[in-house]
């Protein structure tokens, strides 16, 4: 953990370890998003906050969802593409590949809110994604598009 100028910076690991906790508890989880396997819908940099997932509220295709690896123990935040009785395939929307199929007890959470924050985002490219993130709403068919 290293202290920079009014912000903590983590690893992914211990990200991850703070997700898990508060989203046990029932309380919303803010952190800003590292990477751009998500871009053009989360960009380095932007805020997401990340709701629990409660007993009604189990994702669905089209979610994006805070999900923990279980074998190396970092966060990842991608997208359900695929659901099968309680597991779940997930992708990253920049990137080739699926990732495996993980169970519903690796998944913490649900982003609900995501805050551009990302600076270099001005006139035309801010409006753009601002559009992604509208047609985020649609998820059926977005997951679809990521397949």
């Amino acid at each position: 953990m290293t202290v920079e100028l009014n912000k903590i910076l983590l690893s992914s690991k211990e990200i991850a370890g703070f997700l898990k906790k508060t989203c046990e508890k029932g309380v919303a989880f803010k952190f800003t998003a590292k990477g751009m396997s998500m871009s053009p819908f989360i960009c380095d940099g932007d805020s997401l906050i990340v709701e629990p997932i409660t007993e009604k509220g189990n994702p669905e295709i089209g979610d994006i969802v805070a999900f923990i690896n279980p074998v190396k123990g970092f966060l990842v935040i991608h997208r359900v593409i695929e659901k099968q009785n309680q597991r779940y395939l997930l992708k990253g929307d920049n990137v080739y590949y699926n990732d495996e199929y993980c169970n519903n007890k690796d998944i913490h959470g649900i982003v609900k809110k995501i805050v551009i924050t990302h600076k270099n985002f001005r006139g035309p490219d801010r409006i753009l994604r601002k559009f992604f993130l509208f047609i985020n709403n649609f998820k059926k068919p977005v997951a679809f598009l990521s397949r």
